[in-house]
């Protein structure tokens, strides 16, 4: 301890007064010394002088057991406690402890001078946490009265760590918060980072090492995984301290659970988006219902049909994809149009064929256009490279929107034209072209004013209460995905004439001989399929047996099954899921790769360019998402396989 503490004794023995007296002289603390014989004269020393700590005494002449101690907390509550006590009693301690105070000592034999040390310095320091944690915990109870309250909060525990030596120590609380009992285990710096989270880790381990450089108070918060799968959210704060006793380097803090203070926030926020989506009006969700409803009924109409032996079954395929596609766009949009809130869509890169984009959209619309009497042009232009790189899907649904628009709002007989062509190179990049889309109508035209509406995808609930509002929200969705690919919207239109749609996107270019399209396996190959989901087991591996012959799969329903099938097994492709319970898709490819250079293709379900690039950094050879196409994923695996081969 670095600076003078005052020290009151509240004993009615000299002699035991005394002998305290010696060990804090022994121990070589710096300290004033105060003592009183009664209660009631101690009393009057601590709301009269500036007292740091008291030792009290529970038998004295004016006041005995545990009445003692709760007197002298209720006209001294801020100040730390440790009971002097006779008996050699743990149950005595635990009850003092329970009443207010920091600890308990027993006055005998055992008492000495490092004993006495190590409990003033405890129980200070644990007062100070306490305080401080407490005064935090009345802030947070302001702010979030409604989901939680204050003495909730109070999950908290000392710790310190010998730098050294990397030994912790630990207040039976933090025991607690790790999910052990008390004093079961004896807990090191290297124990504690292995519960932290994975993606905390890092940042934890480099927040003690500041702390221990710069000396200043650190207070962060993090994850915890407690028995392999549960969370915790912890709060930390820690400074460096030094020991002048034993003149060891220590950095001390306290930690404390707030995983219900996260839970609360958490529902502070959904809460919130809850009462922002019920001012939508119902029309737009009904129509949104309708979209997903239509497609929907077509593909289990279409599936029975199948089971006809005397329909045509490639018509029946046919309109089945067809409806797979319409509804695929139906939910994208309904997605989407959740996201519209919170402002954020993620775009995906990979290679696709605009002609092949453009029929599959005409087919997909057709039908719409058809039931209207509306003629559909649908026009690529030879300008347009053969194979770009980019978010096809968000494509589609940008083109999808906003031919749907165009055929709703042109009257019968009408036409509706779209065209698709390269734009000028401008600055940008050798690699990337500026793909041009424009959408023309002869519907009701649009005003000026109506147009700077449309073109401010923020003004989406203003939108709302116009009069067609379900215009408002396709172009607001077109709108809103443009911007985060980085393109541009225009609108030119005129009332009573119809209106002309254009989007501008800039998107890379690539080498069409680079993919193999369209090739088969001309000798055995051999596919370990790594895969937890059933339905998707099934799917996956009858579309690769009748892709060809010479294809056989074999199935692992988790990433350490996948590692010891693999060993077991003569494979020459793994096709290699990523959320898998047991062993992820990462950590399996990092078993696999100790021992083998064969091909893996990651299949995964999220769709951002960071998936894509932790695959590779795992040793990954490609990557697909899912949902993807058969003839996709047989492209992916003739690349991969000419490619290693090559």
């Amino acid at each position: 301890m670095v600076t003078k503490i005052h020290v009151l004794v509240i004993e009615d023995n000299p002699a035991d007064a005394n002998l305290i007296r010696v060990y804090l002289k022994e121990a070589g603390i710096k300290h004033e010394f105060f003592h009183s014989e009664t209660l009631y004269e101690g009393v009057e020393i601590a709301e009269t002088k500036s007292i740091d700590i008291v030792l009290l005494d529970l038998k004295l002449p004016d006041s005995s057991g545990f009445k003692t101690l709760t007197h002298f907390k209720q006209r001294c509550p801020k100040l730390p406690v440790i009971v002097l006590t006779g008996l050699d009693d743990d149950d005595i301690g635990s009850q003092a402890v329970k009443a207010g105070a920091q600890d308990y000592l027993v006055k005998s034999r055992q008492l000495n001078s490092t004993i006495l040390s190590r409990a003033l310095r405890y129980s200070i320091q644990r007062h100070k946490t306490q305080s401080r944690l407490e005064e935090t915990a009345k802030r947070l109870s302001i702010s979030e009265k409604r989901f939680i309250e204050a003495q909730e909060m109070a999950h908290f525990g000392n710790w310190e760590i010998d730098i050294v030596t990397n030994s912790m120590s630990w207040a039976d609380e933090v025991y607690r918060i790790f999910g052990f009992i008390p004093q079961s285990i004896t807990p090191s710096l290297t124990d504690y980072l292995g519960y932290v989270h994975s993606e905390d880790r890092d940042m934890v381990n480099d927040a003690f090492e500041d702390a221990i450089k710069d000396g200043q108070t650190h207070t962060i918060e993090y994850r915890i995984v407690i028995d392999g799968h549960k969370i915790k959210h912890l709060a930390n704060q820690f400074q460096i301290s030094t020991d002048d006793y034993t003149k060891k380097i220590l950095l001390v803090g306290a930690v404390q659970d707030i995983t219900e203070q996260k839970q609360a926030q958490q529902l502070m926020e959904e809460k919130n988006i809850t009462e922002k989506t019920s001012k939508i009006k119902e029309e737009i969700l009904e129509d949104l219902s309708f979209n997903i409803r239509t497609p929907l009924s077509s593909i289990v109409t279409f599936t029975h049909l199948l089971q006809d032996q005397g329909s045509s079954e490639s018509d029946l395929y046919n309109n089945l994809n067809e409806s797979v596609d319409d509804l695929s766009i139906a939910v994208n949009n309904l997605l989407n149009f959740s996201i519209l809130l919170s402002e954020k869509i993620t775009v995906e890169e990979k290679k696709f064929k605009v002609a092949e984009l453009a029929q599959r959209l005409q087919q997909l619309v057709q039908i719409k256009a058809t039931a209207k009497s509306i003629h559909l042009n649908v026009n690529v232009d030879e300008s347009v490279p053969e194979l770009l790189i980019g978010d096809e899907n968000k494509i589609q649904q940008i083109l999808y929107n906003l031919i749907d628009n165009a055929i709703k709002f042109t009257t019968a007989n009408g036409v509706v034209d779209v065209h698709i062509k390269k734009g000028p190179q401008g600055d940008l990049e050798e690699n990337t072209c500026l793909l041009n889309m424009e959408v023309h109508d002869k519907g009701i035209g649009l005003s000026p004013e109506k147009i700077v509406e449309l073109l401010e995808s923020d003004k989406l609930l203003k939108m709302q209460q116009e009069e067609n509002p379900n215009r408002g929200l396709g172009l607001a969705i077109v709108n809103r995905i443009t911007q985060n690919m980085n393109g541009k919207l225009a609108i030119n239109s005129k009332l009573g004439e119809g209106s002309v749609f254009s989007i501008e996107l800039p998107i890379k270019v690539a080498q069409v001989s680079k993919n193999i399209v369209g090739e088969k396996p001309t000798e055995s190959l051999r596919i370990l399929l790594v895969e937890d989901h059933f339905l998707n087991q099934i799917a996956t591996k009858k579309i690769l047996t009748k892709w060809s012959d010479f294809v056989t799969v074999d199935i692992a329903e988790n990433g350490q099954i996948g590692v010891d099938q693999f060993k077991k097994g003569n494979y020459d492709l793994v096709l290699m899921d990523l959320q898998m319970p047991v062993l992820n898709g990462f950590e399996a490819t990092q078993e696999i790769r100790k021992n083998s250079d064969i091909p893996i293709i990651a299949l995964s379900a999220n769709t951002n360019k960071q998936e894509a690039e932790k695959c590779t950094d795992a040793g990954m050879n490609d990557y697909l998402a899912k949902p993807f196409r058969p003839d996709e994923l047989f492209t992916k695996i003739m690349t991969v396989l000419h490619t290693v081969l090559s």
